[in-house]
């Protein structure tokens, strides 16, 4: 992670090196709930999806909803 300049501790769901999707340790600590984040390595941004993973499974779309 730290090759890709990533914040720590995560824990990486998905991403392309250049953007992740992922659960944010760093203000829950090991024991607690962390968010899903979008991480952005190339802008240095990191922006809030879901409270929690359960929330973010919750929220999750199937493609065919979405126009063509």
């Amino acid at each position: 992670m730290t090759e890709w300049g990533l914040p720590s501790p995560v824990v990486l769901l998905s991403g392309d090196g250049h953007y992740w999707i992922a659960l944010d340790y760093r203000t829950c600590g090991p024991a607690g709930e962390p968010p899903v984040v979008w991480l952005d390595v190339e802008a240095g941004q990191d922006l809030p999806i879901a409270p929690d993973f359960h929330t973010f499974v919750e929220r999750l779309t199937a493609s065919d909803a979405f126009a063509d």
